[in-house]
């Protein structure tokens, strides 16, 4: 019986054995019933940094690596790469030669198990080569380099226009995105790339004077109140001309919302915007005048419409646009390209994507191009009052302008409009009613909050607003 219980006992402990075994492990790994450790596999996070030469630095960060320098070795493709340091979390590693001018697959070997790869990018000693660049310019505008060879390190490609440098904000191994210096009066630059004392060839980009004035101009500047910015300018633009131009800068915050009015009896703006508490505002949209065709938009009021607007016999001059505000943000879009049921598309749109909508137009800017409908159309081409508001590309930004037609100055077309607004840093823009009716309002100032002066003298009744509070 003695014996009989003895071997139980002995069985029991086989079986009990390899649990006891597997559970017992250490950050090097997992052991099996032999007590042999197996490592997990070594991932990598991250590279810093991600692009360089040969004998650069380079540290590998991620897990899995383990203690033993002798047990850890790193590839750069094929190319086993010198090991400064290890711990289990960070490698140092010398980028090995071999390379240039392309892209190595970097893998740590942690006791043989391989990890995850990353790339790291050898820069070659190839000078750039431009192949392509945007067509115009202006101070601070964003220009679009194409070409070959150049680093991934922004701050490694010298760009300049001319003898002045450019700012560049992003890099791929072929394309540089790069903002504009101020040229002064100058009409065209060349333009060349400098890696590391290689200079490239040169590429010819015009500089669009007229814009490069709007945006380098001495604007008389009055701050309503921080983040808002009322600004105007009386200067030749376009010609000889002398234009007349006013204009809020408004940054959004839980300072300055942006919001539609509207009123069906039709009211002055200044009286509009002081029935909505408003600090500043601009006119709207279009409504029936006299005997011209129906043009009323649709617009929407905190999730509530409250004109559904014509759908018929409205031009798509009148109507292919739509200022969008959510949660504060503010966006431009363009509803069409022809038809007379754009109104209605504006109708689609879900509250929950725009609680405040208001349609009209045209389209003036499509992500920092203009894209004007019909531009040769009469309505475009006439110098006149204009009102127009365009958006920066987060939403958070909105420009709003007023072009006077009256007292020694003449007002500009829907092109020169959407030029000042781009100049300005709009990404979206969008014209609104003009000529008589536009008007722009800050409390304050002018004469009882009108900065600028209508054209027919007085200010004409209209049926809606875009107003700060």
């Amino acid at each position: 019986m003695r014996n009989k219980w003895s071997f139980l006992r002995f069985v029991q402990v086989l079986l009990t054995l390899p649990f006891l075994t597997i559970s017992c492990g250490d950050k090097e790994g997992i052991y099996d019933r032999e007590g042999l450790s197996h490592p997990s596999e070594p991932v990598i996070t991250t590279l810093s940094p991600e692009t360089g030469v040969a004998g650069d630095v380079v540290t590998i960060t991620g897990n899995g690596f383990g203690t033993d320098r002798s047990k850890v070795k790193i590839r750069f493709s094929t190319i086993e790469a010198t090991v400064i340091s290890v711990n289990d979390t960070k490698i140092e590693v010398e980028a090995p030669e071999g390379f240039s001018d392309r892209t190595a697959s970097v893998r740590v070997f942690a006791s043989s198990m391989p990890s995850n790869a990353v790339d790291f990018y050898y820069i070659g000693n190839t000078a750039p080569l431009l192949t392509s660049v945007t067509s115009t310019c202006f101070y601070n505008s964003t220009v679009v380099i194409a070409g070959a060879h150049f680093s991934l390190k922004k701050e490694d490609n010298i760009v300049k226009f001319g003898t002045i440098e450019g700012t560049v904000v992003e890099a791929t191994k072929n394309t540089l995105t790069v903002l504009a210096p101020d040229l002064g009066a100058a009409t065209s630059a060349d333009i060349t790339v400098t890696k590391f004392d290689q200079v490239s060839n040169a590429l010819n980009i015009d500089v669009d004077i007229d814009q490069n004035k709007v945006a380098t101009y001495s604007w008389t500047t009055h701050t309503a109140r921080p983040g808002l910015v009322y600004k105007t300018g009386e200067f030749t633009l376009f010609g000889s001309t002398t234009r007349r131009v006013h204009v809020l800068d408004v940054t959004l915050n839980a300072s300055n919302t942006l919001g539609i009015g509207f009123s069906t009896t039709n009211a002055a703006t200044v009286t509009m915007c002081n029935n909505y508490s408003a600090v500043a505002g601009i006119n709207a949209g279009y409504f029936p005048l006299g005997e011209t065709v129906d043009k009323d938009p649709y617009i929407r009021i905190n999730g509530e419409t409250v004109q559904q607007g014509h759908t018929s016999g409205v031009s798509v001059h009148f109507a292919n646009a739509a200022l969008l505000i959510h949660n504060n943000v503010a966006s431009v879009r363009r509803l069409g390209t022809s038809g007379g049921t754009l109104n209605q598309v504006a109708a689609a749109i879900p509250v929950s994507e725009a609680e405040n909508i208001i349609v009209c137009g045209p389209m003036l800017l499509v992500d920092g191009v203009i894209d004007i409908v019909n531009p040769d159309n009469s309505h475009n081409t006439q110098s006149t009052a204009r009102t127009g508001l365009g958006v920066t590309g987060d939403g958070k930004r909105v420009f709003m302008v007023a072009v006077d037609n009256k007292n020694g100055v003449t007002g500009v077309t829907t092109t020169q409009l959407a030029k000042i607004l781009q100049a300005l840093g709009s990404r979206n823009a969008m014209n609104f009613d003009g000529g008589g009716s536009t008007t722009m309002f800050v409390k304050d100032h002018g004469t009882n909050g009108l900065v600028n002066v209508p054209s027919e003298g007085v200010q004409r009744a209209v049926r809606s607003i875009v107003y700060v509070k």
